[in-house]
């Protein structure tokens, strides 16, 4: 039998964390520069204003999170090149996205950071774990 401690230690991680962590920093840029750009500018206020409703909000939160996580895949793919890529990899990957959104959402006040978009709810969770799973769909039999 396998030992699972010694799988986990065995994962990427020095390609893994980078990509949470860039991913992480991208989404809540992403959200901060919006919310400074709508606090400048009045038609992109309206244009938020009309996105951040309840019934649209979920589903406009819901697509950006499948698309940051399949962002995430692509940057571990392109840029951090690990060992080959497992289903167990992507589970890794998003435990890393979801610790560093954690971590920059506990501590986002400190930074200036504004959540619009990407704030650490059930729907970032779900939504990225859709995005790296459909992104890395040709990984999951292995």
């Amino acid at each position: 039998m396998s030992d699972p401690r010694q799988q986990f230690k065995a994962l990427p991680w020095r390609s893994l964390v980078p990509t949470g962590l860039l991913v992480a920093l991208l989404a809540a840029l992403f959200d901060t520069g919006l919310y400074y750009i709508a606090a400048a500018v009045t038609a992109v206020r309206e244009a938020l204003i009309i996105l951040l409703q309840p019934p649209v909000v979920l589903l406009v939160r819901l697509g950006l999170s499948i698309g940051l996580g399949m962002v995430a895949v692509t940057f571990l793919e392109a840029w951090f090149n690990p060992a080959p890529i497992y289903s167990s990899t992507l589970w890794a990957l998003f435990l890393c996205v979801l610790v560093s959104s954690m971590f920059l959402s506990f501590f986002g006040s400190t930074f200036g950071l504004r959540p619009l978009f990407f704030p650490a709810t059930d729907v970032f969770l779900i939504g990225t774990a859709l995005g790296i799973f459909w992104q890395g769909r040709r990984y999951w039999r292995y």
